[in-house]
């Protein structure tokens, strides 16, 4: 089953079983059934047609012998009630709801709808409800990432959030947002700074892929959130948003064809006036497109290669130093993402730098801040100390010694433009003194171990022999 239909119902039973737990609240307060249907339309979600006088929630259509098929309708009906979720029906459609369904896939269909059965979610919270939300994501993300489709991981996410650290009251911006995870991690992240009060946040995305689109909207509905805009479109040739506070962003690497020939649009023209890419990849595109619609700071994962590669990159690259907009560079760790081995960069830029770091961009090397992942064995991932360790290093804008540096930019200019971090930032090398007595002390405790395990293991088999030859 496509995992896609696990979002979709889960979304579905969530928001149903919520609205249900909304009309027993106003019917308890003295509403009658259709007044309390209407007020729980109004404000959470409409799921019940006044015109039919028809209930649309999963309770009451999963009652139907055609289960799928009344729920395909039911989305449908849905999808048109509701004008933020009016594309949910493309998902049915792209999922095969509404047409021919293969009886070994129905059978599991109906298997997950009486498993979902079993659950009520009315009362479980929407931090835990996007969490689950979240987990089917990151768990089907390795499979995902093999068909081309992008999955950042969180750590790697609230690094960037808490780099970036947004207030309330701002507008944050993904031009590039997939499932809508780095909003959810903004809001979560401005929420932990009021203390659990509801943020004052304008969250705005841009995905050019449709399906992901509407998987965005409900992952950042079943996180609670309600203050956001999910735009269809391709964000380097149809921008469909304004200016915002923060943009953060994880765009896919190296994109290819977005020359001067895609980007000279007068349209978009203005956005890339530093110089247009080469079609090999479109990394410094979406520098420019984050840092043009960015009132304060920008916070963009990249490929390493971005920083060095020569030609129309090093001609706009050398642009952004000049101009003093690079803040800092942090080399990630390798085998963090599920679809490159290669370790990536963020890059924060400031429109605003302080004036203490003018003139001056912080390198740091975080290639060993990190841990093996739990759950995928080839893969690492961001600790919480290593997250905490570089955020503390971006604020102190400090050397340390083999892991940060504040590199003025005379030198970079000295070295050509190149970015690279390990061109200003090398590991520190731990020096160990040797002590040969005591190693070869070691080693000869070692071999009289094994010598008496070795005398040990025979001795076993003897016994064995002796048993056999007995018997």
């Amino acid at each position: 089953v496509d995992y896609r239909t696990l979002l979709l119902f889960l979304f579905y039973k969530a928001v149903s079983d919520k609205w249900n737990k909304l009309v027993e609240k106003l019917k308890r307060e003295g509403y009658s059934d259709e007044e309390a249907y209407l007020i729980a339309n109004v404000d959470y979600l409409a799921l019940y047609d006044e015109s039919e006088g028809r209930l649309y929630t999963w309770d009451e259509v999963t009652k139907s012998p055609k289960t799928i098929k009344e729920i395909a309708n039911a989305i449908k009906k849905i999808s048109d009630m509701n004008k933020d979720l009016g594309d949910l029906q493309k998902l049915v459609e792209v999922l095969g709801f509404l047409g021919f369904i293969r009886e070994d896939t129905m059978h599991i269909l109906e298997g997950l709808v009486q498993l979902f059965n079993t659950y009520d979610f009315a009362d479980v919270d929407y931090d835990a409800l996007g969490d689950a939300y979240q987990w089917i994501l990151s768990y089907f993300a390795p499979t995902k990432a093999k068909e081309g489709e992008t999955y950042t991981p969180r750590e790697v996410i609230k690094l960037i959030v808490r780099l970036l650290d947004p207030e309330d009251g701002s507008v944050i911006l993904d031009p590039a947002c997939g499932s809508g995870a780095m909003l959810i991690e903004a809001y979560n992240y401005v929420r932990e700074k009021l203390n659990g009060r509801e943020p004052s946040l304008e969250l705005i995305g841009q995905e050019r892929n449709e399906i992901i689109a509407i998987i965005a909207k409900m992952n950042l509905m079943l996180h609670g959130i309600r203050g956001y805009t999910i735009h269809v479109g391709d964000s380097l040739t149809n921008p469909r948003f304004g200016g915002a506070d923060y943009v953060i962003a994880n765009p896919p690497w190296n994109q290819k064809n977005y020359g001067e020939e895609k980007l000279s649009d007068p349209r978009v023209r203005k956005i890339y006036t530093m110089g247009f890419p080469p079609k090999s990849s479109a990394d410094w595109a979406w520098i420019q497109l984050m840092f043009y619609h960015a009132r304060k700071k920008v916070g963009i994962v990249l490929d390493r290669n971005a920083l060095s590669r020569g030609g129309k990159e090093k001609r706009i690259r050398r642009a952004f130093v000049d101009k003093d907009l690079i803040e800092t560079i942090i080399l990630l760790p390798e085998k963090l993402f599920y679809n490159t081995m290669a370790p990536g960069i963020i890059m924060v830029l400031n429109r605003n730098k302080p004036e203490e770091r003018k003139g001056k961009i912080l390198f740091i090397n975080a290639s060993q801040e990190f841990e093996k992942h739990p759950e995928i064995r080839k893969l690492n991932r961001l600790g919480e100390e290593h997250i905490r360790k570089i955020v503390e290093a971006y604020r102190r804008f400090e050397d340390i010694d083999g892991f940060a540096r504040v590199v003025p930019l005379s030198e970079i200019r000295e070295k050509d433009y190149d970015l690279n971090v390990t061109l200003y930032v090398s590991l520190r090398k731990e020096e160990e003194e040797i002590d040969l007595a005591k190693e070869l002390e070691e080693l000869h405790e070692i071999e009289l171990r094994e010598k008496e395990a070795i005398e040990e293991a025979l001795g076993y088999v003897r016994e064995i022999l002796e048993v056999m030859r007995s018997g």
